[in-house]
């Protein structure tokens, strides 16, 4: 690749077939974000070849130039955003320091998913509970101090906080899921994002006198990209703290591996859940074998289960928000609005589970 100025020449010699534009710019590895294609010709023409035995055939030969132009609105954005990124990081200071308590041989696992700030249900069309941002965000400190004080009695050197899983109901400006299935939404996209993340690090905050926090960045199919960028917000906020640590790598799956327990986390709208023993077995080879104690944490149905597949756990969490008018519509009501915490011994896996379940308002019957 030559490029001179604003203006690029590239050539490459290649065993696959360039027939078309997409075909150049994939076989170019032509990063259209970078360069803009201002024109581009094709041609085609026969060569024919005569055999020895006197026989003709023709071979359909092509031809395809593009004429690329710098990007330069793009490229100068991306920039300042980098600058701007590694500048804020700078800035922020550490956060103030805890008094933490005393340490102990196990870690705390706070499981609050799928909360979905931003849905709205509307009690008389839906037949369960009212739920809007301000609902979901006092049911989420509600569950938080509520786990926390009932594995009080434990003493954690670690805890482990999953987020997103859906912690975004909608993911776009237009109040849809990531693949663009419309949502009731109770507000803007950009509003919600900073009650979430305001949300996120006030809980950080209670845990942070427990123990070290590592926060794991799990995406759903509703907020695979809010998810993301809820991450890396935590990861600037927290940059300079070292008892915080935020995983915010985009693959949907992470593992957290501690004493004899190996933990996977993914919301599991993909993929068969019967298949994540083999996947576990698949991805951490090393830390699959080194440990007794193996589980998959999942999202996605709002529902509690727990099925054992070849000694591996897959536990189905379940969710604060009630049902919408898609989920009353389809039937997906009655199940218990909960929140978990569970704890993990460093030699002898989980020893407890804590569970907090949102008080339903019943109306007397005569």
């Amino acid at each position: 690749m030559t490029v001179h100025g604003d203006a690029a020449e590239v050539s490459r010699t290649t065993q696959v077939h360039v027939r078309t534009l997409a075909d150049l710019v994939r076989v170019c590895e032509i990063d259209t974000d970078e360069w803009i294609i201002e024109r581009w010709v094709a041609n085609k023409w026969e060569v024919g070849t005569k055999a020895p035995d006197g026989t003709v055939s023709t071979t359909p030969l092509f031809q395809v130039k593009a004429w690329l132009k710098r990007n330069a609105p793009i490229i100068e954005t991306k920039a300042i955003l980098a600058d701007l990124v590694a500048d804020a990081k700078k800035q922020i200071a550490p956060r103030p320091a805890v008094t933490r308590q005393p340490s102990g041989p196990h870690m705390l696992e706070i499981s609050i998913p799928d909360l979905h700030l931003g849905k709205l249900a509307w009690a008389p069309e839906t037949g369960g509970a009212n739920y809007d941002s301000k609902i979901a965000a006092d049911l989420f400190l509600k569950a938080l101090d509520a786990l926390i004080a009932r594995t009080a009695a434990f003493k954690f050197e670690r805890v482990v906080f999953p987020a997103g899983n859906d912690f975004f109901h909608a993911d776009t400006k237009q109040g849809t899921t990531t693949s663009g299935t419309p949502l009731d939404t109770d507000s803007r996209f950009h509003k919600t994002f900073l009650l979430g993340r305001r949300l996120m690090a006030d809980a950080i905050e209670r845990l942070r006198p427990i123990a070290p926090v590592t926060v794991v960045i799990v995406p759903g199919n509703h907020d695979a990209l809010s998810a993301f960028h809820l991450g890396d917000s935590l990861a600037c906020l927290y940059h300079n703290t070292p008892d915080v640590t935020v995983m915010n790598d985009p693959i949907p799956r992470k593992y957290v591996h501690y004493g004899q327990s190996l933990l996977l986390y993914t919301h599991s709208d993909k993929g068969k859940r019967s298949s994540l023993p083999l996947l576990m077995a698949t991805e951490r080879p090393r830390e699959f074998g080194a440990s007794q104690f193996r589980e998959a944490h999942v999202g996605h149905t709002h529902e509690f289960k727990v099925q054992e597949l070849m000694g591996v756990r897959v536990r189905v969490s379940p969710a604060l928000c009630s049902a919408d008018a898609w989920h009353s519509e389809n039937h997906f009501v009655g199940n218990l609005r909960s929140a978990e915490a569970l704890v993990w011994s460093r030699d002898e896996g989980n020893v407890a589970v804590a569970t907090y379940t949102v008080p339903e308002k019943r109306e007397k019957v005569a």
